[in-house]
């Protein structure tokens, strides 16, 4: 493509342009960029407009520029990308030829701090107008501005922009516009220049270089800008490169011609879904590739013969790099035996490791010269450890999830689904095995399922390393169908008992990563693992299954590492969790029973890169900045130094009282509702038939049904609300209803699933001026049910009484007592998912405050108590998201009723308030896109969930019966130890 000539408008030229543009793409959001290179002094006009576009369309490989404008320093606008076609802004977020963003990127380095350019001057004018002119063309709401930090990880525009800044100014420019609007039209009616022609003329020239491209000829849909030193031209660019590398985590090392000649064989996913970022981006097209190129060839070469084909799933604790060089070590081995290798290398984030536990745990480079694995335990479990760990799994589990409407696939699902293709196309000359190490056992326990589904055939056998995934994960996803057939054998290699208490977690943690699992990482403490000898040997099934009672020949089987013999079917000689993916006996072991080999037929041995054993430290991604521990002459080799000792004492916090758990967890059930003389009821309310087609949602009614049935399990009398009956004067009546009649000992619910929003405050109680308010069906009249409607009718609460709320809408994080959130724009919404949002306007607040007026005795009845904050909550509240969040609905249910009914599932004996926080919080893992909360008083948080009130209104003591004042004591040093250590990572 020859090099184009990028058309320079001013802003009334813009604004011309705008109105007479042959749009047939709909435009739904302003997306705002900036270059960061070239800044402010290093750009060069036309120049650098040009070497954008050369970087876009060459290195990335484009089809244009990536924006549609571009707003130099002095204010003036370049033209870019044809406004007909998506914008390269951010994955996910581009839209298609129907409909999408418009997307403008502005020259300058806007992050904080000295030497970086000042969002200000004409430019910052431009931009404000720019978007506004382009919301006031679509009829767009202030809310459909998104930045590109919103979107990704990156701080694009700028770390010094602030969104609500952006949202004044643009608001102000909007006014200015509207105001300037009648000189203009004026001015318009009038001689505009000697030659009015000549403007005509600039016009239809924007037009037609707009138009020079009209397709995207095969560009990526998820296509994510850079923003970053791709600007530069490119004699320019090498001392920004160096300082950018400087800072990049590190990377495989593999070199791009090397990259290439694995992706036929890897799979690349984060959080379940195909990655578009890292050294090894992956599509469903690359999958396609696999199954309609790839192996179609192997399988020409292998005619006569099986064509076998090996799942490999590695631990879920190492980054893209190390899988990348995971992969690397074993793909060409595979081949050379014959068997065709594909990798899933399904990342979980770089801060999702138990490496940064352990190195929270030990203060960065600090060690700790006395402290036992029961303490390093405590602190695993108090510093998030539990989520982290969910995350991982999480990640698994969304791999397989099936296709929605709007929602990307699971890449296991999508490529199971490509399998099955290939299969029905190639007979029985197929044989399919699966291989996972560690956490890769929790992967195939929903890719094989998922497999299995789709009328996959049969694999012919199932490996699992040292797996990490839970006994009841286990029986409930795979056991009985691999009983049935899913695979023909099944073989554990892991180490014996006294083996894995003699390993070790990067020299802090002193046994196996299993036992950290096992004793720390799971929701409850003992969780029986899959890889532990005694969790296998305690399970009758389990025995039965790998014949641990009575061996038989050929039967599934377990490999007890370390073996007395290095070779043959049956050998592993790892003495290291991390080490079987690299242990030699245990990966020739394993290629023998995929190809049906005898102990003495010859094979391709596998021999490891580097000879000797591979410690764990090196399966954890660790933080930038952190020095994994080499292994110290003896067990420990520092010297603990309390923080305390240089730093000023922490400040007191809360006796951790940690939730009874039994002694091995029990099969996943509904709890029967507990004996008493209390009455348990619930109020469920599903709004989504709102009149205006723009409100309407699709989930919230089957939220209610959800609530209604897990609560019904759990022993209460239900009603519900929904829709048409869910009117303010409705709901106001039920809840005043269920609260009025309730006595003390009952244990009652208020769940409302539906939208939020918020509208100008109208007493003068709140601080910023808005009240927080739910919305009923009929809250477009001004009907809303604002926070404190639901704060005076909690006042009348009676002693006694446990009142539990479940609020799955936006802004729901404190919207029982006068609180407010703020404008939604921390997240932006996924595609293929709903907001539980009304964005506030003069409109609504005009009628929030006649209905008000109408209704006077609404604003007359007196608050008792006034607010008080947490501490006076009389009732326990659990929010969908943070104040600062949006709720988010897709595939037919709210993200946190679907999550939150998942944990009421499993059971609620011995979970406190706290406790089933943290269980919800696990199922979204760490990516996700909204943050429920708990609010209530301090003391509530550790009481029972949903369980009556001791004497007086008291939370029931949730401390284990016998607890000693030693390990009470112990605890609460762990707890202020685990504040010690936190503040000292802040500093």
């Amino acid at each position: 493509m020859p090099t184009p000539t990028f058309q320079r408008l001013t802003l009334e030229q813009f604004a011309a342009l705008l109105q007479k543009f042959p749009f047939h793409r709909r435009i739904n959001a302003v997306h705002m960029h900036h270059t960061w290179r070239p800044n402010r002094q290093q750009f060069k006009g036309h120049d650098s407009i040009v070497a954008m576009w050369r970087f876009h369309t060459q290195t990335n490989g484009w089809s244009d520029i990536a924006q549609h404008i571009t707003i130099d320093p002095q204010g003036l606008i370049w033209l870019g990308r044809n406004w007909n076609l998506p914008p390269a802004s951010a994955s996910g977020h581009n839209g298609n030829s129907t409909a999408g963003p418009f997307m403008f990127e502005m020259v300058g380095d806007f992050d904080a701090g000295p030497g970086h350019d000042t969002f200000d001057g004409p430019q910052r004018d431009t931009a404000f107008k720019v978007i506004a002119l382009v919301q006031q063309q679509f009829g767009l709401e202030p809310g459909t501005l998104r930045l590109h930090n919103m979107m990704g990880p990156k701080t694009c525009p700028g770390s010094a922009i602030r969104y609500q800044d952006v949202l004044q100014g643009v608001a102000q420019a909007g006014q200015a516009l509207q105001a300037a609007q009648g000189a203009r039209e004026v001015e318009a009616a009038g001689a505009r220049s000697p030659f009015p022609d000549d403007d005509d003329l600039a016009i239809q020239q924007a037009i037609r270089a707009l138009g020079r491209v009209t397709d995207l000829g095969g560009e990526r849909a998820d296509a994510d800008h850079v923003c970053a030193e791709d600007h530069l031209e490119a004699q320019g660019r090498e001392g920004a490169l160096v300082e950018l590398q400087g800072a990049q985590p590190r990377d495989s090392g593999l070199d791009p011609a090397t990259l290439a000649a694995l992706r036929p064989h890897l799979v690349n996913l984060r959080a379940g879904k195909f990655s578009s970022e890292g050294e090894m981006s992956s599509t469903p097209e690359d999958v396609d590739a696999i199954f309609q190129q790839h192996l179609p060839r192997w399988l020409a070469q292998h005619q006569g013969g099986k064509a076998r084909v090996v799942f490999f799933a590695h631990g879920g604790l190492v980054s893209e790099s190390s899988g990348l060089r995971i992969a690397h070590k074993h793909v060409q081995w595979w081949k050379d035996n014959g068997v065709y290798p594909i990798y899933f290398l399904w990342e979980t984030g770089f801060f999702e490791t138990i490496g940064q536990i352990l190195e929270r745990a030990v203060g960065g480079r600090r060690g700790l010269a006395d402290v036992s694995d029961f303490m390093i335990e405590e602190l695993a479990r108090a510093l998030q450890g539990v989520r982290i760990w969910g995350s991982m799994k999480w990640s698994a589990e969304r791999a397989a999830d099936k296709p929605s409407p709007g929602a990307p696939i699971g890449g296991a699902w999508y490529v199971a689904q490509q399998l099955k293709k290939f299969c029905d196309g190639n007979g029985k000359g197929v044989d399919l095995h699966a291989v996972g190490h560690s956490a890769g056992s929790i992967f195939h326990a929903w890719f094989l399922p998922a497999a299995q589904d789709l009328g996959v055939p049969a694999f012919q056998s199932l490996h699992l390393m040292a797996p990490a995934i839970r006994v009841d994960t286990f029986k409930a996803q795979l056991l009985q169908r691999l009983q049935q057939g899913l695979a023909a054998k099944t073989t554990i290699y892991t180490m014996l008992r006294d083996f894995e208490l003699k390993d070790n977690c990067a020299e802090v943690y002193r046994k196996s990563l299993l036992y950290l699992i096992h004793h720390a990482l799971e929701d409850r403490r003992r969780t029986p693992i899959l890889g532990l000898e005694e969790s296998l040997r305690r399970d009758a099934d389990l025995r039965a299954f790998f014949g641990l009672d009575a061996p038989q020949a050929g039967s599934n089987e377990v490999i007890w590492s370390v073996t007395d013999s290095d070779s043959g079917r049956s050998a592993s000689r790892s003495h290291k969790h991390g080490d079987f993916d690299d242990d030699a006996p245990t990966m020739n072991s394993i290629v023998r029973r995929v190809l049906d080999k005898a102990d003495a037929d010859p094979i391709t041995e596998y021999r490891p890169p580097v000879q000797g054993q591979r410690g764990w430290v090196e399966e954890v991604d660790w933080p930038a900045g952190f020095q994994a521990p080499a292994a110290p002459a003896s067990r420990w080799g520092w010297k603990w130094t309390p923080p305390w000792a240089t730093s000023p004492a922490p400040a007191p916090v809360p006796p951790y009282v940690p939730p009874l758990e039994p002694a091995a967890p029990q099969p996943p059930a509904i709890a029967a509702a507990p004996a008493g003389d209390g009455r348990r009821i619930a109020l469920c309310i599903g709004v989504d038939e709102y009149p205006n087609p723009q409100h309407r949602l699709s989930g919230c009614v089957n939220d209610a049904q959800t609530w209604a049935g897990a609560l019904t399990r759990l022993g209460f009398q239900t009603r519900m609300l929904v829709n048409g009956q869910a009117t303010r004067a409705g709901i106001d009546a039920a809840l005043r209803e269920l609260i009025g009649q309730s006595r003390a000992g009952d244990v009652i619910v208020l769940q409302y699933a539906g939208h939020g929003t918020n509208v100008a405050d109208l007493d003068g109680d709140e601080t910023d001026g808005r009240d927080e308010a739910l919305c009923p069906v009929d809250f477009a009249s001004g009907a809303l049910f604002i926070d404190d409607d639901i704060a005076r009718v909690f006042a009348t609460l009676p002693e006694g009484v446990n009142l539990t709320v479940f609020m799955d809408c936006c802004h729901s994080g404190t919207n029982t007592r006068f609180a407010v959130g703020l404008e939604p724009g921390a997240l932006a919404v996924p595609p293929g998912t709903k907001a539980r949002y009304v964005p506030p306007s003069p409109a609504l607040d005009q009628a929030h405050a006649e209905f008000r007026q109408q209704n006077a005795s609404l604003t007359r009845e007196v608050r008792a108590g006034g607010t008080g904050g947490a501490e006076a909550m009389r009732h326990v509240k659990f929010s969908a998201c943070l104040d600062t969040e949006v709720a988010l609905e897709s595939g037919g249910n709210g993200e946190f009723t679907r999550r939150a009914a998942r944990v009421l599932g499993r059971g609620i004996q011995g979970l406190s308030n706290e406790a089933f926080l943290q269980a919800v919080l696990t199922e979204f893992g760490s990516n996700a896109q909204q943050r429920p909360m708990l609010d209530c008083a301090s003391g509530a948080r550790a009481a029972p969930l949903l369980l009556p009130l001791a004497g007086g209104g008291r939370a029931v003591d949730a401390c284990p019966p016998g607890a000693g004042s030693r390990e009470a004591a112990l605890v609460q040093a762990v707890q202020a130890l685990a504040q010690s250590v936190q503040a000292l990572a802040g500093r």
